[in-house]
């Protein structure tokens, strides 16, 4: 436990916050190492964790509820709606990492939920994405208590093609105005939701926040993806990030004076214990279905691989080939276009399971039908060839293009029936709406006469394509032709 200037006053008021970030899918109770393999975590011993307490308490999250667990990945986080409704969260933010399947994806979880999410410096079309809020007041045994969150620009900003219209204003800048504003209307406290994650070279970290505003009282982390809870101290200000996987939860305990003016922190990392705590009977039995459910789905055969079949970002790959093969099948069009970067790994050799697939396209993405006039398409791959570590995987036609250090690339393009493509004839072609929306880190296939979303995931197209195969082989290299 860390003591904050603690000296005991029988007069003061304490206001208790309990805190829980970086989930990352791990919602059940398992042996866990850091506490010496006893049973530890999830939402159902923290539920009866909480009902123990005595006197009212504040309740926050911090987001990241994906990571590397397939319980969280495979259902994209659907766990959250139906377990974390069932406790009293006062208030949420999320992280970059929660945007993975993007925005539509993210407030379809948020709105199921009963209680506030603040994010203060995410935009979506200049205003604050419905339904987040930019602020939050709560007043508890007479104290009235700010609170606002803060998001990572850096991803936000970046991943413009999949988070469509979304913007992450500066933190700093953020934060000193909230304080402001909090403080005007009478808080005695402020505390932030912070998914800053960790500093990076020209970013906006917690303690800078921390060094430059003066307000803040405590700033709840998230986004570390580390084992243990860590706390930290900047002039007036405590920083407390609690650990992931939900095998603990941080209590701040608030120490007010009779002016309501802050005095005392006291921090403790509390391990979740089933046999401390015991499991709330309800939670605990949907956890395991859901968790049994997850197992079924990743385990089932998808189809055999007498080899693995690799992928690359900065080249052709025959998983790239593959897959964009798969969606020009069903398709019957001219082409297909993938990006490679939204291929996340190669498929290993052996028994293909769903999870592996998962792994490989994680992504939501819908297959949309473009009819595009030659000469818009050929700027388009043009400019899609000169993507930095996302190199075109096609299928239905073959590239000849030159590596030249400045001006055209491409020579010709010439689909499988040998006809070449001309500039002023027009063309189908299947991408992505990832694609469509910038996938390559540019809008050149925007510039085409028709859209016809088909509302199918592109993962559907690629499971039911593997899965008539039976025994998949990876597909010869050979679509793009080097030339001098």
């Amino acid at each position: 436990m860390l003591f904050l200037s603690a000296c005991g006053h029988d007069d003061r008021t304490h206001i208790d916050v309990y805190y829980t970030a970086d989930v990352q899918g791990f919602y059940w109770s398992r042996p866990e190492p850091r506490w010496n393999n006893r049973e530890a975590g999830g939402y159902a011993i923290l539920k009866n964790f909480l009902q123990k307490r005595e006197g009212p308490f504040l309740l926050f999250d911090g987001g990241n509820w994906f990571g590397s667990a397939p319980e969280g990945t495979m259902t994209k986080g659907a766990y959250v709606a139906e377990l974390a409704r069932t406790l009293p969260y006062t208030a949420g933010t999320i992280s970059d990492k929660d945007l993975v399947y993007g925005w539509p994806s993210l407030r379809g979880i948020v709105r199921e939920l009963p209680y506030p999410f603040v994010v203060s410096n995410l935009r979506l079309e200049n205003q604050i994405p419905w339904p987040m809020h930019d602020y939050q007041i709560r007043t508890v045994n007479g104290i009235k208590i700010g609170i606002f969150g803060l998001i990572d620009p850096q991803t936000v900003n970046k991943n413009k093609a999949r988070l469509l219209g979304l913007q992450a204003l500066d933190p700093l800048q953020v934060a000193q105005e909230m304080t402001a504003l909090l403080r005007e209307k009478g808080v005695d406290c402020i505390i932030v939701l912070s998914s800053l994650a960790a500093a990076q070279k020209n970013s906006v970290s917690e303690i800078s926040i921390a060094e430059e505003t003066t307000g803040i009282d405590l700033i709840l982390s998230s986004n570390k993806d580390r084992e243990n809870a860590e706390t930290d101290q900047i002039n007036k200000t405590l920083i407390v990030y609690p650990g992931s996987k939900l095998d603990s939860v941080a209590h701040i305990r608030l120490s007010f004076d009779k002016n309501k003016q802050l005095r005392d922190m006291t921090f403790e990392d509390v391990a979740l214990l089933k046999e401390t705590y015991g499991e709330d009977d309800a939670i605990a039995r949907r956890a395991a279905s859901l968790r049994a459910e997850t197992r079924r789905k990743m385990n089932a055969r998808v189809a055999e691989l007498p080899e693995p079949i690799l992928t690359s970002l900065e080249q052709e790959s025959a998983l790239g080939n593959l897959l964009a093969q798969c969606m020009h099948k069903w398709a019957r069009l001219d082409g297909a276009i993938l990006n490679a970067d939204s291929i996340r790994s190669s498929l290993p050799a052996g028994k293909l399971t769903e999870y592996d697939l998962y792994k490989a396209y994680p992504y939501g993405d819908n297959i949309t039908f473009i009819t595009i006039r030659g000469e818009a398409f050929l700027k388009a791959l043009e400019m899609s060839l000169n993507a930095k570590d996302n190199f075109p995987q096609i299928a239905g036609f073959s590239v000849t293009y030159a590596e030249t250090p400045v001006g055209r690339k491409i020579r010709r393009v010439t689909l499988d029936n040998g006809r070449i493509i001309r500039p002023q004839e027009t063309y189908r072609f299947a991408v992505t709406d990832h694609v469509l929306a910038g996938g390559f880190g540019h809008d050149g296939f925007i510039d085409s006469l028709e859209f016809k979303n088909t509302f199918v995931e592109a993962r559907q197209i690629m499971r039911s394509c593997l899965v008539r195969q039976k025994t998949v082989t990876a597909p010869e290299i050979g679509r793009w032709k080097k030339v001098l």
